[in-house]
């Protein structure tokens, strides 16, 4: 474990000085088991300070998985946030990229941030995030990938709309959600009642 550390701190902008006493090496290990799930999702509970991220960021270093973590400001605001999906999306659906994207309850500027990782974790995309152009990109990205998988079928006799669906699937596959939230107060179990998914998609 201690090596995996020395080779992220060596290739990271971001080194972490962890100190990795058992209980930390068991977190790390659970967290790298469900990243290796496809659609391996997480929802970390815990007091903020606890290592949730730290621990995610080498998880994902030891399953080889990109991470994307977004990046809040005063004028972070929808049109940043569904820019950053589509960034995440493309990446895991378009590219076929194993990838985490991780995100902690602080980082929740909005409500909606949660309704659109609710579709995610529920089905794999946002509906209408991407515009037409948008869609027709991805589509012509993702019959090079249908054709290097071998999936003839939808090369032939595939729609559009089939492709996308190929593109969702990927998605899926590849696109690993890890949240990072804190139980105290009421926002949290406030947070679950409304978004299912956080919960029925997740493992805890």
């Amino acid at each position: 474990m201690d090596g995996y550390l020395e080779d992220y701190n060596s290739f990271s902008k971001k080194p972490m000085p962890l100190v990795l006493f058992p209980f930390a090496i068991e977190h790390v290990l659970r967290i790298a088991r469900v990243l290796c799930l496809s659609g391996g999702n997480a929802l970390l509970v815990g007091v903020g300070g606890s290592g949730r991220q730290s621990l995610t960021r080498l998880a994902a270093f030891m399953s080889d998985c990109e991470v994307f973590q977004v990046e809040i400001s005063k004028s972070y605001a929808l049109e940043q946030w569904r820019e950053d999906l589509k960034k995440v999306l493309r990446y895991a659906g378009a590219e076929g990229k194993k990838c985490v994207f991780l995100m902690s309850d602080s980082q929740i500027k909005e409500e909606y941030f949660l309704e659109d990782i609710n579709n995610i974790l529920n089905g794999g995309d946002v509906p209408n995030m991407f515009a037409a152009d948008e869609v027709a990109a991805i589509v012509e990205k993702v019959q090079v990938a249908a054709k290097a998988a071998g999936r003839h079928q939808l090369l032939n006799a595939g729609s559009p709309k089939q492709l996308y669906d190929y593109f969702i699937e990927r998605v899926k596959d590849n696109l690993l959600v890890v949240l990072a939230m804190s139980p105290v107060g009421n926002a949290f179990r406030n947070r679950l009642r409304m978004f299912p998914s956080l919960v029925n998609c997740c493992t805890i």
